[in-house]
């Protein structure tokens, strides 16, 4: 084959290249099924001099966590823990080498491939009280209690805001009234599909849910790629990044300018993506992936050519289309990877990406205060850059570690942070003491310490009443006299009584002792209610110093229980069932005689 025939050759081929390109390009009805009309232009790239100067800031970076889990996207601080997300649709907790699950989104799955069933939680926050809230990029907004690892939708994918349903949650920020500020990357793909977003026409958008209406408003439409989201240390302003076009806006919640947006930063090196407060009133802004003339980014060159934007993203969707529809029917592993990998941002091999990693330091007026750099891969694709303590870890959609460096190495030993602002929510427990239940069918016995009268007779002892509780039946132990004999014991009955009259009673006296009158103290019994026995009053045996009536309410239970009474008495003179029923006179009578006696 000679010249003419090489030259040929290529004609053909190229010729029919072309064809094949005008029919993808030009002919109707060909996924992906979005517009791609609009031509865009990136403003010119800020020059790496001053602030932006390059220079190697992380050697001494420490690598945390490797192999353990991919993709610790972002992070939030709660009561002095560390949580991050990562892929696999969970949240994990980081207590120094150990990585605790705290909750997790969406079903179980085979492998990363399959992430739109496992769930993929990006930016994380926490609000005033001690909950986290985190966005899923497939599954919505969430309320998270990390005590429980309960967790509640607070919007859906499928609630439509605007007209639009949200198709990839991406950020979050979580204002002190209580309302929520989060992104949503793409009103057209989901975040398998990342790169078409990059493609296409401008989808995303910012929008604020009011938490007390719970309703979604829209603040910024048609966004190319809204990312991360952050808001000023007085709430005055809200900051969004717009990955694909490298610029952030800032949209304002108070002041004269509220409910207005403009561009707070714009000619990036770099794709933005999440940001973080530095806590001096500033922003951090890691670029994920570095743009410079020796790394451009492709689709930015392309912007203002829409037909080539769309001939790229058809031939890719084709590929992707012939490939599902071929898996569909012979369901393969490996074709289930393939269709995931086109269109993924997991497509981009990082190896033919910039080495060159940054982070600025941006004040409240959107200009560079400090930028630190790693300039030979040894860390990459870095999304977030959260100050904890006296560190600086760093966040990557891509990576299977955590990179973390002290604040002192990169020259922000300023930025440490010594307080712990936000404390997890505290379950509230109310104890309550509880007394222990009465046992009522048990009576407790108690033995008084006997009393001893001197007389002409016998010595008599008597055994002094217990008090009487409203909740313990107390019976006295009967005691033994100090002779030899046995005191007679005689079991009375409790008489019914429908009222109990008041009752005097005259104590009697002994022998060679003055006359001793003393009136019983008048008891008024109390109405007996249901469970309760009627009241027993018993005279006191003759022989004893003084009388005494006592009352006591009793439960139906323990009188039962308690209608054997012991009493002690003198052996000459033992009580019988009559003399304990006497009237008052009649008792009053007895005693005069037998004073009369003794005298």
């Amino acid at each position: 084959m000679g010249v003419r025939g090489i030259i040929s050759f290529l004609f053909r081929r190229s010729l029919e290249i072309a064809v094949v390109v005008a029919l993808i390009g030009l002919f109707p009805r060909l996924p992906p099924f979005v517009n791609i009309k609009e031509p865009f232009r990136v403003a010119p790239l800020l020059p790496f001099e001053g602030k932006l100067a390059l220079k190697e800031s992380f050697g001494d970076v420490e690598i945390l966590h490797k192999g353990e889990f991919v993709g610790p996207e972002s992070f939030a601080e709660l009561g002095g823990e560390l949580y991050t997300t990562i892929h696999g649709g969970d949240i994990v907790k980081l207590s120094g080498n150990h990585i605790t699950p705290i909750t997790k989104f969406g079903k179980p799955c085979k492998g990363l491939y399959e992430e739109a069933i496992c769930g993929r939680p990006l930016g994380i926050d926490v609000d005033k009280n001690g909950y986290l809230y985190a966005a899923d990029a497939y599954y919505g907004l969430f309320k998270v209690d990390i005590k429980t690892g309960g967790k509640e939708q607070i919007v859906s994918p499928l609630q439509e805001i605007n007209g639009k349903t949200p198709k990839l949650f991406n950020s979050v920020a979580v204002a002190s009234n209580g309302d929520i500020y989060w992104s949503d990357s793409s009103s057209d793909f989901k975040l398998e599909n990342g790169i078409y977003v990059l493609l296409a026409d401008p989808s995303g958008r910012l929008i604020r849910y009011d938490a007390k209406t719970k309703q979604n408003t829209v603040l910024i439409d048609n966004i190319h790629f809204a990312n991360g989201v952050s808001l000023s240390d007085d709430e005055e302003f809200i900051l969004i990044a717009e990955t694909a076009r490298s610029r952030i806006h800032r949209y304002y919640l108070k002041g004269p300018k509220k409910g207005t947006h403009d561009i707070f930063i714009d000619g990036l090196p770099g794709v933005p993506d999440n940001i973080t407060p530095d806590g001096k009133g500033g922003f951090l802004v890691p670029l994920i992936f570095g743009i410079d003339s020796q790394y451009p980014a492709l689709y930015q060159t392309a912007g203002p050519l829409p037909w080539i934007r769309k001939l790229v993203a058809r031939f890719m969707a084709i590929t992707e289309y012939l490939i599902d529809t071929l898996n569909q029917a012979y369901p393969t592993e490996f074709g289930f990877k393939c269709v995931h990998f086109i269109g993924h941002f997991a497509s981009i091999p990082l190896a033919l990406q910039n080495p060159r990693m940054t982070i600025l330091r941006l004040n409240k007026n959107g200009e560079i205060i400090d930028s630190i750099h790693s300039l030979n891969r040894k860390i990459q694709a870095i999304s977030e850059a959260y100050i904890f303590h006296d560190m600086l870890y760093l966040g990557s959609p891509f990576n299977d570690y955590i990179g973390r460096i002290p604040l002192s190495k990169v020259g922000w030993d300023n930025l440490k942070v010594e307080k712990i602002k936000k404390a997890p929510p505290t379950a509230t427990v109310s104890e309550t003491n509880t007394p222990e239940p009465v046992k009522r069918s048990e009576t407790i016995k108690t033995t008084q310490k006997p009393t001893i009268s001197k007389s002409t007779q016998a010595p008599t002892t008597t055994a002094k009443p217990p008090a009487s509780t409203t909740q313990k039946s107390t019976t006295s132990k009967p005691t033994e006299p100090s002779s030899t004999a046995k005191p007679p014991t005689t079991k009375t009955s409790a008489p019914t009584t429908a009222k109990l009259p008041t009752t005097t009673t005259s104590a009697p006296t002994t022998a060679k002792l003055p006359t001793t009158t003393t009136k019983a103290p008048t008891a008024k019994p109390p109405t007996p209610s249901a469970g309760t026995s009627q009241i027993n009053t018993t005279a006191k045996p003759v022989g004893t110093t003084d009388t005494k009536t006592t009352i006591s309410p009793k439960s139906s239970q323990t009188s039962t229980k308690n209608t054997e009474s012991s009493r002690t008495t003198d052996k000459s003179d033992p009580p019988n069932r009559e003399t304990s029923q006497k009237s008052p006179s009649q008792s009053s009578s007895q005693q005069q005689q037998r004073v009369k006696q003794f005298d």
